[in-house]
Parts: C-alpha cells; structure tokens; sequence
C-alpha cells in the first residue's frame, strides 16, 4: 500500500534521512521507532511532501506522493493525527471534526462520518458544543483522531499518539486504533516512542538510527530483541 523507497531529505544542506525505505501493507500496523532526532518526524513530512526529497520515491498504491501536494492526499484516502494534536482550540469539538471532511462534498457523507467517529469516541459526543481548548489532554487527542477519521481514511498515519496522556487513555487510543482498522478496513503507520506498546499492538517495525533504518521485522521479534530491550526498554 505504502511503499518508501531509498528517499534522501535534507534541511538545506544538512542531510536527515539516508537512502530509508519502508513499506506498510495493506491492513497492517507498522511502527516507526527512535528515539529525538532520529528522523521520524523528517519521515512524516517526507511522506506528505511537505519536506521534499531529494531522491527516492514515495509511492500508495502506485501513485507517486512525492509528486502531489500535501492537501491532495486527503483525496487519496490518507490523513495524519499529528503529533501536539494542533487543534483549533478556540473553536468547538464539532467544528474541528468538521474541519477533516474538508475534502468531502456530500453533506450526508460528512453527517454519517461524523456520526461514526462520534460513535468512537462518545466522549466527544457528550462534549461536542464544548470549545475544544477546554478539554482535557486526552480528550483533545481523541479530538485529534477523530478529526483525522472524518474521511473514512484508507491509511493513516499517528504521530506520537501517547505523548502525555494517562496510561488509561493510552490504552483506549490504542484499543480504537484496532477498532478503526477492523471497521473501516483502515492501514496504519505509527510513530512512537513507547516502543513495547507501539509493537505490542503492530504487525512489523522499523527501527530508525540518525536517518538510517537500524532494524526491522515482525514486532514480536523485535520486542524479544536485546538490542531494542538495552536500548529502549532498560532491561
């Protein structure tokens, strides 16, 4: 579905991502791991051509998306929950969801979509006039996914989805981001840093050093790793 083949991104001159590829397939979770710094976010904007490469290729189901602008790929079926929530936070919680249908004509299309997140997170429904900026960390995150699931998205990205929740409302995050996968046939990438989570719940992994992928394979495998469990876990 995702295909990341050998892309090379700079910040002017200074080069972040070395020759990395990756591959999501179809209905999978795969994870991105590292730690600060390693290139996961460079990896983002990379994969929504908001930073483009400078070679490589990037391509969904064979349409290239490095040669797309970032706003075009809600029309391919691709949305981001971006790390930080980003929010609009003086407007209410339907306003925002309402914002990721954007791309979406039919006004009935976006009403059933919004009764379906809604339905995934009831906790926005009871707060859906609340003004956004006043709602708790978690519930603004759930806010933030919810956005991001107003198109019905074939493949989706998480950015640091657990950066300071509770560990309840983790585990909720985590439990819907199955449930999204089974109901709307969805794809997921996810970048965290909560390693034994994030492969807890996937499928493969990759692990990113300094721009360069270090690891990769099956979560399981990479959760018994020795070198994932000195270097990220503390065992």
């Amino acid at each position: 579905m995702l295909k990341v083949e050998s892309i090379n991104s700079f910040y002017g001159d200074v080069q972040i991502l070395f020759d990395l590829s990756l591959e999501v397939n179809k209905n999978e979770i795969v994870t991105l791991l590292g730690s600060n710094g390693m290139g996961k976010t460079t990896a983002i904007k990379s994969i929504f051509n908001i930073l483009p490469i400078r070679s490589g290729s990037i391509t969904f189901d064979g349409i290239r998306l490095d040669k797309k602008k970032p706003h075009e790929l809600a029309l391919l079926g691709i949305t981001l929950v971006p790390e930080g929530r980003k929010l609009f936070p003086a407007m209410s919680v339907k306003d925002n969801l309402l914002l990721g249908a954007f791309s979406i004509k039919e006004k009935k299309q976006i009403e059933k979509n919004l009764e379906w997140v809604l339905g995934l997170f009831p906790r926005l429904k009871e707060r859906a006039r609340q003004i956004a900026g006043t709602l708790s960390g978690g519930e603004q995150q759930m806010c933030a996914i919810a956005r991001g699931l107003m198109i019905r998205p074939k493949f989706i990205v998480f950015d640091e989805p657990s950066l300071g929740l509770a560990p309840i409302i983790v585990d909720q995050i985590f439990q819907t981001m199955k449930t999204i996968i089974k109901e709307n046939d969805s794809t997921v990438l996810l970048i965290e840093q909560n390693v034994h989570l994030a492969l807890e719940v996937s499928d493969r992994g990759y692990v990113l050093e300094n721009g360069h992928i270090a690891m990769s394979g099956p979560a399981q495998e990479l959760l018994e790793s020795e070198e994932i469990q000195k270097a990220y876990l503390g065992l």
